[in-house]
């Protein structure tokens, strides 16, 4: 295994990284990658911005928006969370399997003190019952990326406020506010890491990962950046995560919204009809796929707005790949009743 750690702060930046390295390396071994960033909102593929943010309010406060090629939901980032990435050949793993990367990093958190932390659900790390990792994976061309954070010292009031998380996921938790779902590590460590930075965490992973004692031992281990990579990686950057088109998207007007959670995740359709017929349709949620979530809305626009038009629509269509978790049945449920 080799690993990065990426100097920049900028989660456009770090996420460009990311995929420049998916797209481009060929896989002898894995990589571990490990950024930082100033206070920024990473959404979901999936999602609808409008819905996960208050922008005005990030806006104020220069917190920067940006959209992820993977699913699942809205985070929030600051420089007390420590953000980690595994990026792999896809042929032998299993897409949706968390468990497979986030063990270690759960077995070095119980050497850090926090005996308590368990994987929960699809996707989640928590301890106490309280959340302080969220992970989404990415698949292409036979290779994949799964990432998560890891909520160390994090401004949990600016995840409260930025953060305007659906009533109807919120209700599916148990729960009222996005505040009383979410943790910080610090407090369940050991007391000498009580003072911990963020980047010295993230040696301390680092080095239970590579099994070693110090820094220098794994120094070659360390996967360089050429100066051609950097130009690559600002072209994503324009192109892609600092792109508003990319963040935003294009949102039709709509006259039907339809929410529904399922087991897979949360699933949000807006819909417009025209003369019984559907005319503009966009979801978004934070749900996870293995395949572009627009080929389903491609093959909705025309269809007669009932639910055995749509079901012969999608006859030949394993919806399972479009919204992990969730069946046909369900997802034709959703649209229309």
């Amino acid at each position: 295994m080799q690993y990065v750690i990426m100097p920049s702060r900028d989660i456009r930046r770090n996420l460009a990284t990311e995929q420049y390295l998916l797209n481009q390396r060929i896989f002898d071994e894995p990589l571990v990658l490990f950024y930082i960033q100033t206070p920024c909102v990473i959404v979901g593929r999936n999602q609808n911005v409008r819905a996960e943010v208050d922008l005005s309010y990030a806006l104020r406060h220069e917190i920067t928006i940006t959209r992820r090629l993977s699913g699942g939901g809205a985070v929030y980032d600051d420089l007390g969370n420590l953000s980690f990435s595994f990026v792999v050949n896809a042929e032998h793993e299993t897409f949706g399997d968390f468990k497979l990367f986030t063990q270690p990093i759960i077995d070095a958190l119980h050497e850090m003190g926090a005996t308590g932390a368990e994987i929960s659900g699809r996707n989640d790390l928590l301890i106490d019952g309280k959340k302080f990792s969220g992970n989404a994976m990415y698949t292409k061309n036979k290779k994949m990326y799964s990432h998560g954070t890891l909520m160390l010292d994090v401004d949990l009031d600016e995840v409260n406020r930025v953060l305007t998380v659906s009533e109807k996921k919120l209700a599916s938790k148990g729960t009222k506010s996005v505040r009383s779902r979410v943790t910080n590590l610090k407090p369940y460590l050991k007391k000498k890491f009580q003072e911990i930075s963020t980047e010295a965490f993230r040696d301390r992973l680092l080095l239970h990962l590579f099994n070693a004692k110090t820094m220098e031992e794994i120094k070659s281990q360390e996967y360089q950046l050429t100066q051609k990579d950097e130009q690559a990686i600002d072209q994503l950057v324009a192109d892609i995560y600092g792109n508003d088109a990319w963040i935003f998207g294009e949102e039709p007007k709509y006259t039907i919204k339809r929410e529904e959670k399922f087991k897979g995740g949360l699933i949000e359709a807006n819909i417009s009809v025209e003369k019984g017929r559907i005319s503009a349709v966009t979801i978004y949620g934070d749900y996870f796929s293995k395949k572009e979530t627009k080929e389903i809305e491609n093959l909705l626009i025309g269809c007669q707005y009932e639910q055995k038009a749509i079901k012969q629509v999608l006859a030949e269509i394993t919806v399972e790949d479009y919204f992990n978790n969730v069946s046909k049945a369900e997802f034709i449920q959703l649209l229309v009743d």
